[in-house]
């Protein structure tokens, strides 16, 4: 039996984190962008001893600790957690992940390595669950391990994600730009995610940071009141600059080429969490060097 599971990359403009006891509501307020790339997941299960082998672009992995590993894994336990009856120990599961976003830059990839796996897995046992309850379980595997907050939903969602509440798909809620469709008549039919990565971020690192949480929710609620208040694709542009800004995230290096990008673009920043500028772009040109050129991806994470 097989599976395949497309997840859209999400970057995040601004964010404010929002704790609870409950890992399902647990997450984040805030707006972003869903490209169409991203991480392409096939699951494969047969009869077996309870093996599970992990790959990502045809690479095997043998250590727990690699970022993908580690959702992939930990999404597997809660499922098994959740549904002790099946007969895990009966089946051979092999996840098999092709990603063409960087890892630790604020593409969401640890999102797209659990929705992957949490899809595909109850889609092929046939769990007893909805799609937005097996990606719910991708969200608990993200918030738990830190890896994220909020990138789950804006990959279910596609188009331009407004989380409006905190939590995984069915507990939280989200909305969408309406302007992102209206570009397809344009020249190039459609508009373009420019970015360029020069580093990684560790998510955890600024999640854990108590005086850092308490700068960027303060700074992220005026965002997200002024977005709702212009729910424009250059208005959340110059607000997740503005909340880059503010919060003191954005590092020179990625200011220099976010200057270069605002100029040629309905708008640029810094994506959230990671050392990578993007922006949103009625054209695939670019005067910055080695840029990742993507498209708007408005129908969210899907069975293929």
């Amino acid at each position: 039996m097989q599976s395949l599971v497309f997840a859209p990359s999400h970057i995040t403009g601004f964010f404010e984190v929002i704790n609870h006891s409950n890992p399902l509501i647990r997450g984040s307020r805030g707006a972003g962008v869903v490209l169409d790339q991203g991480v392409l997941t096939q699951v494969d299960v047969c009869e077996g001893n309870g093996e599970i082998i992990t790959k990502t672009n045809g690479k095997n992995h043998d250590q727990k600790y690699h970022l993908e590993d580690s959702v992939t894994y930990k999404t597997l336990n809660l499922l098994k957690k959740q549904f002790p009856k099946i007969k895990w120990d009966e089946i051979k599961i092999t996840i098999q992940h092709e990603i063409n976003v960087p890892v630790e830059a604020g593409f969401g990839a640890s999102a797209g390595f659990a929705l992957g796996t949490s899809i595909g897995v109850s889609k092929l046992l046939k769990l007893p669950l909805t799609f937005n309850r097996a990606a719910a379980v991708a969200h608990n595997a993200e918030v738990e391990l830190k890896t994220g907050m909020g990138d789950v939903m804006g990959s279910v969602v596609g188009g331009f994600p407004v989380r409006l509440e905190p939590g995984a798909p069915g507990y939280g809620d989200a909305d969408k730009l309406l302007n992102g469709h209206e570009y397809a008549e344009k020249e190039y039919g459609g508009l373009f995610v420019i970015s360029k990565t020069l580093g990684t971020i560790e998510t955890a690192s600024i999640l854990t940071d108590p005086d850092m949480t308490l700068k960027v929710n303060s700074v992220a609620r005026e965002m997200l009141k002024k977005l709702l208040l212009n729910p424009q694709i250059t208005n959340f542009m110059d607000l997740s600059l503005e909340f880059s800004q503010k919060t003191g995230l954005i590092d020179p290096e990625i200011m220099e080429i976010v200057d270069v990008m605002k100029d040629e673009t309905m708008g640029a920043s810094m994506a959230m969490l990671g050392k990578t500028a993007f922006a949103i772009s009625t054209t695939p040109d670019s005067n910055v060097e080695d840029v990742m050129v993507a498209r708007i991806d408005h129908s969210g994470c899907r069975i293929l």
